[in-house]
């Protein structure tokens, strides 16, 4: 429910059909102009055009629940828009580095009897991608598809902070790259809507962990604290001060599978 996007960027790359009723299409138009007016006062009128597309092509930032990246990915993907290719790029890559070590320091104690638990229990941080992938893997914590991004992102960070001649001339297509795997890994890891392997199936529209993974230390760590408990009768209401929950639980409620509260059962 504690969550945090931007997708802004979809609206500026949506296409108006002809095919559109004209109120529709006159409505896009002024949402467009209203955005580029926003984007102006938060980024500047100076060169607004490179600032708009940076913008456009950075994508939706992805939603995520609270936890390690939300402030800092923020300012990488500023950065990035303002045409600071270099500090965009170097902060994706350390942004990445931060989460790896948060993920392990906070998880590490649930597996000391993890071969990997000799490697990483003394220190306060760690600068060996590898060594953190290999054990948050292992331990079941990083996603396959997260992993991956990781091993990419790593490179990206190799050849960023140590010297490579090719930075002089080009920063911003591996800024670029390194902020979208970046956004990647975050919505495949952190994601708080839908598509990951944490969340029961089959319920549109909003998302809800699945029974067995409530004890899982990354799902304990991450998601728990950004979440409420509900049963299978809570309704959301938008009011004036957010989002309102409210429920019927009774003390004689069944307990329900996650296929029978998926169905709506009570």
């Amino acid at each position: 429910m504690i969550m945090d996007f931007d997708a802004r960027a979809n609206i500026l790359s949506t296409e108006i059909s002809d095919d559109w009723a004209p109120q529709i299409r006159d409505q896009w138009r002024q949402n467009i102009d209203n955005l580029h007016q926003e984007l102006a006062a938060e980024f500047g009128q100076r060169d607004f055009a490179s600032k708009l597309q940076n913008f456009r092509e950075l994508g939706a930032k992805p939603f995520s629940v609270l936890a390690y990246h939300n402030i800092f990915l923020d300012q990488a993907r500023s950065a990035f828009v303002m045409g600071a290719y270099y500090p965009a790029l170097v902060a994706a890559c350390t942004l990445g580095e931060r989460i790896l070590n948060h993920l392990v320091i906070k998880l590490r104690d649930d597996f000391k009897s993890s071969p990997h638990y000799k490697n990483v229990y003394r220190k306060d941080s760690f600068d060996n991608w590898p060594k953190m992938i290999d054990a948050l893997a292992d331990w079941k914590v990083l996603l396959p598809d997260v992993v991956r991004n990781f091993a990419k992102l790593n490179a990206r960070r190799n050849e960023s902070v140590h010297f490579r001649h090719g930075l002089d001339r080009e920063t911003r297509a591996p800024a670029l790259e390194a902020i979208q795997l970046l956004g990647a890994i975050i919505q495949q890891q952190f994601t708080a809507l839908g598509g990951s392997s944490w969340f029961i199936a089959g319920t549109p529209g909003m998302s809800f962990l699945r029974r067995d993974v409530e004890t899982l230390p990354f799902v304990r760590l991450v998601f728990i604290p950004n979440s409420y408990l509900v049963s299978s009768r809570h309704q959301m209401h938008l009011t004036s001060n957010g989002l309102l929950v409210t429920d019927e639980v009774h003390e004689s409620a069944r307990d329900l599978t996650d296929a029978q509260f998926a169905l709506g059962e009570v």
